[in-house]
């Protein structure tokens, strides 16, 4: 740790300090040096939920080029296959034309708002009940979301998206609303669309591809599916699905979109899986070759 601080503080008085969103890198890594294979509560809890602030960490890195995504953003193939399966016109249009009263929402409107804004708390709130009362399964939960939000920030890097929202505002698609921005502003509350509806000084816009909106749901139904009773299965099956209506119809998303975040969800799950019982396999077969036998 002496020689981390020591190098940083070196590059820092040659070349100066560097951008916040690089401030928190750095402060990642020594975060993880303090924590690793340290046995004090406070050091050990914030080294286990280190993969939550690299989420957070690159998530801000990504928004904070969100302007020079914003530049050289995509509208095809998110388009073309939204209208292929919507026979002409893309299912967003379609639900807005048929559900959607700007003027005056529906009850259901302020209900898929609250699933909506749920992705902003749900992951973080789970994770906490699962490191309480079942830590042995933590580290599996909260790898798996690492894995599945850093593929889907770099994909954000290579390939910006624009959704169906901006799509419209360009021409590109018929005229819809941005839903969220709509009801936030019903409910008096306009700050919370730019915070959470992709004003670039807070998110990202163009971070539409996958949609990590839908995939963190699937994650949820995929990892506590064998563990868990009926009615939660059934909760975790109408959140997943509740959330990708949501996104269609808000023009968040398209159709393309959710389905390749359930594309990354799956493969996060399964990779991670792959490793962590792979790693346990290994553990076990060194354990039982280090007991005498006879």
């Amino acid at each position: 740790m002496g020689a981390y601080v020591g190098v940083s503080a070196i590059v820092a008085a040659i070349a100066g300090l560097p951008d916040r969103e690089w401030l928190l890198v750095w402060a990642l890594g020594l975060v993880f040096l303090l924590g690793f294979r340290n046995h004090q509560p406070v050091l050990r809890a914030l080294y286990d939920w280190l993969p939550l602030l690299v989420i957070l960490a690159a998530y801000d890195l990504v928004r904070s080029h969100a302007q020079s995504l914003i530049d050289r953003a995509h509208l095809e193939p998110m388009i073309w296959f939204d209208e292929l399966i919507g026979f002409g016109t893309a299912w967003t249009v379609r639900l807005q034309d048929a559900l959607f009263d700007a003027q005056h929402p529906h009850w259901y409107d302020y209900l898929l708002l609250i699933v909506y804004s749920s992705h902003f708390v749900t992951a973080i709130t789970v994770g906490a009940v699962v490191y309480f009362v079942a830590r042995a399964r933590f580290a599996r939960y909260v790898l798996t979301f690492l894995v599945c939000s850093l593929a889907g920030f770099a994909t954000y890097v290579i390939f910006p998206a624009i959704p169906p929202w901006m799509a419209s505002k360009q021409g590109a698609l018929p005229h819809t609303y941005r839903a969220v921005d709509v009801i936030w502003g019903h409910v008096g509350l306009d700050f919370l669309a730019k915070v959470f509806s992709g004003d670039p000084k807070y998110s990202n816009p163009v971070g539409a591809l996958p949609s990590l909106h839908a995939a963190y749901p699937l994650i949820l139904l995929m990892l506590f599916w064998p563990i868990a009773g009926p009615k939660v299965r059934a909760l975790l099956v109408a959140y997943t699905a509740a959330m990708a209506f949501a996104l269609t119809y808000f023009a968040e998303h398209y159709v393309f979109d959710i389905v390749v975040g359930y594309v990354y969800a799956v493969a996060a799950v399964w990779i991670v899986g792959r490793i962590l019982d792979r790693r346990s396999t290994t553990h076990t077969d060194v354990a039982n070759a280090e007991v005498p036998h006879g």
